[in-house]
């Protein structure tokens, strides 16, 4: 048996190579296209790409940096992780997230702040951080060196830190488009500073953070804002929306005594989640407080989806909803009562057949196809003229055929007023509370409607 040269094994090697290439279109792209792949992955499956070939060996190295650490490992694991991929890498950077709870330091602002100086960070473009203390702590400092990032950050989460007062000028983010403030503090000055710094900023989320009891909202660019607020003396209690002619989606997250006063949006299309714990919602002449209408001055044509939450399901209130929305597509509700009597069919006899409802989706979430819930539900099956689907999701109800072709002949489906309307009856599916969730509905402006995930 013939011994194989060093020379055989390379040119072995380097056939098998060129067998792969031309089997290989992905590694065909230009090194721009591949670099772009590389910067997507995760940190962990980036950094593997090198093994996959020679020609993917360079790539990681080139390709802007995306560091995305998560607490797999021990702590001092990540932290060596952390410092051998940050020396390692020339840079530039395109995306660092870090949960510093994960991290064993003393000093986690401080921590934070020598990696995000290193160079291999350069141009970054996405940061996000938690800060990792608990609530009941103070929390500490926004890191200096965030601000070295100015000229090219363009989507920002910082959780649990506070902005320093006093320094306008080192809160701006010209290029910035989504941003998430939540669990820290920041003062209304500072605030203000900030949102004036980001002239460009498309999406705002706020979530639980102190400092600021009041928030006034001037933004050409802003089309999205999320705002919760349940924790702290200095919490958000008031939200006044003066003039934003970009905004599109105003989405509530357990707002608690918080006022909202909508003065200009003329482009709000989705709404929500209004419910009975809400203080009051004003759409200038027009104030909805809890569940019901107080007064009804202005009607607002522009918005086409709707969230109810934690609401007794009272045909009265939705009613009045509609005549305040007269645009209104989609309507989500979530309700945990037995709901009121919602008999319509004396108490509505004028309204029926001039009243324009427009809803193509309706949501019903803990439906339970009592008298109250199918009465609600009748009067849209039976005067929704442009229904096209009707959902009713049940909590930890096992649904048999009869039990759904009784609810089919309680609702009288047959004399529909929308031949093309479909209905559903499902196990409801688990609300999303999470912070990646939230973030999700507020920022990620190519879905058109940011409630289906959560209901469907």
């Amino acid at each position: 048996m013939g011994v194989v040269t060093g020379a055989a094994k390379k040119r072995r090697l380097e056939e098998e190579e060129e067998g792969e290439r031309l089997e290989d279109r992905i590694s065909r792209l230009p090194d721009g296209v591949l670099g772009d792949i590389v910067s997507l992955l995760p940190s962990k499956d980036g950094a593997r790409t090198q093994v996959l070939s020679s020609r993917w060996r360079p790539l990681w190295r080139s390709a802007p940096l995306n560091l995305d650490i998560r607490g797999s490992n021990s702590q001092l694991t990540l932290v060596r992780e952390i410092c051998r991929i940050l020396s390692s890498h020339p840079g530039p950077g395109r995306r660092f997230t870090i949960h510093m709870g994960y991290v064993e330091t003393k000093d986690s602002s401080a921590a934070l702040d020598v990696w995000l100086r290193s160079p291999a960070l350069n141009n970054l473009q996405e940061l996000e951080f938690c800060l990792g203390l608990m609530p009941n702590f103070p929390p500490p400092p926004l890191p200096a060196s965030v601000h070295r990032f100015s000229s090219t950050l363009r989507l920002a989460n910082f959780v649990r830190c506070s902005f320093p007062d006093g320094n306008a000028s080192a809160l701006h983010w010209p290029l910035l488009n989504k941003l998430t403030l939540a669990c820290g503090r920041i003062s209304e000055t500072s605030l203000h500073d900030l949102l004036a710094g980001c002239s460009v900023l498309e999406s705002l989320l706020l979530l639980d953070n102190n400092g600021f009891p009041r928030l006034q909202i001037l933004s050409s660019s802003l089309r999205s804002i999320g705002v919760c607020s349940r924790l702290g003396d200095d919490r958000l209690r008031q939200l006044i929306i003066k003039d934003a002619p970009c905004l599109e989606r105003l989405l509530i997250f357990n707002a608690l005594e918080m006022d909202i006063s909508v003065i200009s949006a003329p482009r709000l299309k989705i709404l929500g989640e209004l419910s009975t714990k809400f203080p009051r919602l004003q759409f200038g002449a027009t104030t909805i407080q809890g569940a019901s209408m107080v007064s009804f001055t202005t009607v607002v044509p522009s918005v086409k989806v709707l969230a109810l939450s934690y609401v007794t399901l009272s045909l009265d209130f939705v009613i009045d909803l509609i005549k305040c929305f007269p645009c209104l597509e989609k309507l989500y509700i979530q309700t945990h009562e037995l709901g009121e009597k919602n008999t319509w069919r004396r108490k509505y006899q004028n309204l029926i057949g001039t009243f324009d409802i427009r809803l193509k989706k309706i949501v019903v979430s803990y439906y339970r196809g009592n008298k109250s819930h199918v009465n609600f539900a009748k009067f849209f099956v039976s005067n929704a003229p442009v229904l096209e689907s009707m959902r009713f999701e049940l909590e930890d109800r096992k649904m048999s055929s009869v039990w759904i072709e009784r609810q089919h002949r309680l609702l009288q489906i047959e004399k529909r007023a929308s031949r093309d309307a479909q209905f559903y009856f499902v196990s409801r599916n688990k609300s999303f509370s999470r912070l990646d969730a939230r973030q999700e509905q507020v920022h990620d402006l190519s879905t058109a409607d940011p409630f289906e995930r959560i209901y469907n």
